[in-house]
Order: C-alpha cells, then structure tokens, then sequence
C-alpha cells in the first residue's frame, strides 16, 4: 500500500485544526483511505496564538502527527515548502487547515495516481460538488485572476488556487522541482504547477467536493496584486531554469 504525507500550513489556527485533524484521525484509523496516512506534517507559519501548543497536545495522542515551526509569518507558500521538503511518503497531500475539501476526497484524488505526478483537486470543472460558494465578489475576483494567469502564462487550468493538492514525492520532485520553489505567499501554487511541467512531470485536475469556509487568509485586492507579479516573476525565473 502506497504511504501518503499530509501537510497542512497553518496560520493563527487553534480553533480549527482541533476538529480538523481529529477528522483526518478517526478516517485513517478506520482505514477509509487507499493508501496509508504515514505522517501528518503541520507548519506553523509564525502563528500568534496557540495554534503550537494545539499541535503538541494533539501530538502526544497521535504518533503520526508533527509540528514544523516557522519563527515568523512568511507565508503560505514558504510552509507548504517547508512541509514538502519535510515529508517522506510516496505522495504528499497539501491541504488547508479549514477542512474546506472533506478528507474523503483523498480517494478520488489517488485513484488518479497512475496518470499524473500533481494532482489538483479543482472547484470549476463540470462535476465539481460545491455545497457552500463564496460570496460574488470573492468568486469574481478568483476567476479574473485564473484568467490573467491563463493568458500570461498559459496553463490550461481551471482552478490553480484550491487548497487539495496531491503530489508525487519522487526523485526529479525532490531534486529538480522542489530546490526551485521561492515564492512565499499565494502564487505557490501557479509555481509548483509551471515547474511541474517545465520538467515533463504529469499534472491533472480533479472534480472535487467542496464549501467555503470563512476566516479566509486571503486578503482579494492585495493579494491578487501580489500574485499577479509573482506570475510575472515566474515567467522571468522559468526561462532561466
């Protein structure tokens, strides 16, 4: 059976991780996954409040558990970085604190394992189940954005920016891929993909279930700004590469 790591970033956390984790426990426990959860990896990413101790008290019930610590807020991008280089299973699922995608969706995301080394668990296909949207605005300003991406960049993808990633945890990943990852925040996601497929590695989108929760990190004009020139600094350091 195939071993999975989750890595979970976390930000100012300690009221959701509880249920969270509690949820990805009792599903692993009853042997729910097709593949073995071999190691739960959440990255504090300088959190200021409990969101540490949470996990260590959580950590002392649950061998699979561990907290990598962050000194100082820098990101999304920098923790999910900082979990993958941590991680050892044969694949490494990238999920969000909020539980947004339910951990069921593991499944369908691996029954895509032979045909592709990222897969994306994705909001805007056809077959995509979502049970609560996000306001207009925020929905408005995720498509503008998937638009600019595309056109600048040209990735045929429909969602970049879902929280439920999985990824093949293998030789060129590690050795190729991962060393090139710099950008910290949002964009993290538009980077991982571009040099997936700058050195031929398979990526796929995936219909998933999906509801919005709220306390979103996102902050819309700001980091829509922030992403838009990060994109533009992809495409400087993808040519170089």
């Amino acid at each position: 059976m195939q071993k999975v790591s989750v890595v979970i970033p976390a930000y100012n956390e300690e009221e959701r991780l509880p249920a969270t984790l509690q949820r990805l426990r009792e599903l692993s426990s009853a042997g729910m996954f097709q593949a073995e959860i071999c190691e739960v990896v959440v990255v504090d990413d300088g959190s200021r409040d409990h969101t540490r101790e949470v996990v260590e008290k959580l950590r002392s019930e649950w061998s699979p558990l561990r907290l990598c610590s962050l000194r100082e807020n820098k990101g999304k991008g920098a923790a999910v970085k900082k979990g993958l280089v941590e991680s050892h299973g044969d694949w490494i699922l990238v999920a969000d604190a909020d539980m947004a995608t339910p951990w069921e969706e593991l499944n369908k995301l691996l029954s895509y394992s032979d045909r592709a080394d990222l897969i994306m668990g994705s909001r805007a296909l056809p077959e995509s189940q979502i049970e609560v949207r996000q306001h207009w605005v925020r929905q408005s300003m995720g498509k503008i954005f998937n638009r600019i991406m595309r056109f600048f960049i040209g990735l045929p993808y429909k969602d970049t920016q879902c929280g439920f990633k999985l990824v093949r945890n293998e030789e060129v990943f590690r050795s190729k891929v991962l060393p090139l990852l710099s950008v910290e925040r949002f964009a993290w996601d538009v980077e991982l993909i571009l040099f997936m497929e700058k050195f031929r590695l398979r990526v796929c989108e995936v219909p998933i279930r999906w509801q919005h929760k709220e306390s979103s990190r996102v902050r819309l004009i700001h980091d829509s700004v922030e992403m838009l020139f990060a994109i533009r600094q992809m495409r400087r350091r993808l040519k170089k590469a």
